[in-house]
């Protein structure tokens, strides 16, 4: 830059010394021209330098531009990653919770087998004499118990309701040992058989609806004065809705007479 004044004080000078009376020598002016000649040359260098800065200024804030749109598609491509880091974590503890939520069903389900299998267990020894004599039946189920008791071993007849004392006896049995087992719940389901009432029955028990309530409220009761939980009790009529025997006979139509007691251990 210094140059630049240098020289242009120079060309001042040329031109004043044009306009004054003083008279150079040939010499002098051709060592004006020279140092003239000089000052344009490093001008010009120093125009062509600035040219080249400025294209090289140019050249780098384009590249400027460039990484700033690579730092802004770096952020975004970051956020998208951390964004799919979360969803990978929240799908992650939902499965977690969900695997615990099998284990936890897996571990009852086990531990209400381990239930089922030794009350099964516990009642055939606990009935068994009752089972030999062909008193009651019981079953097994994958989530249930079931005590079959038929009406020849509880009621005097095919119309009663009312327990006979051995009929009394063996339900009573059969309550010991529910207080035994402490099941989480008691079904006493009643059931009759499909023939009509007699006339002498039906101002007792008006359907066979009524009939089979009866007698599954017969056996509850006993339960009831042993102790049982009453939340784990509970007394339906299924009147002659669910046989299991063929009706038409009179074998049949005694089997479907019946009390079946439904624990769940």
């Amino acid at each position: 830059m210094g140059k630049i004044v240098r020289c242009t004080i120079l060309a001042l000078l040329v031109a004043l010394l044009y306009g004054c009376a003083h008279t150079y020598t040939e010499k002098e002016f051709a060592a004006l021209v020279d140092e003239l000649s000089s000052c344009n040359k490093v001008n010009e260098d120093l125009l062509m330098k600035q040219a080249t800065q400025n294209a090289r200024i140019n050249e780098l804030e384009k590249q400027i531009d460039v990484l700033r749109q690579n730092l802004s598609g770096g952020q975004a491509t970051r956020q998208e990653l951390l964004d799919k880091n979360i969803q990978c974590m929240e799908e992650n503890r939902a499965l977690l919770m969900q695997i615990s939520r099998f284990k936890t069903i897996i571990k009852e389900r086990s531990e209400t087998q381990w239930r089922l299998n030794k009350g099964y267990e516990y009642l055939l020894t606990f009935l068994d004499r009752e089972r030999l004599e062909d008193e009651l039946y019981i079953i097994k189920s994958e989530d249930r118990i079931k005590v079959v008791l038929p009406q020849r071993v509880l009621f005097p007849n095919a119309s009663s309701a009312w327990l006979t004392p051995k009929g009394t006896q063996i339900v009573k049995k059969i309550g010991q040992g529910l207080r035994q087992m402490k099941p989480v719940s008691v079904e006493i389901g009643g059931h009759t058989d499909s023939t009509s009432l007699s006339q002498g029955t039906s101002r007792a028990y008006p359907t066979n609806w009524h009939l089979a309530q009866a007698r599954a409220m017969s056996v509850l009761l006993v339960f009831d004065e042993l102790g049982i939980s009453r939340e784990n009790l509970s007394a339906t009529s299924y009147a002659d809705t669910k046989p299991i025997a063929d009706s038409s006979s009179e074998e049949g139509r005694a089997m479907n007479r019946r009390v079946e007691i439904v624990i769940a251990p």
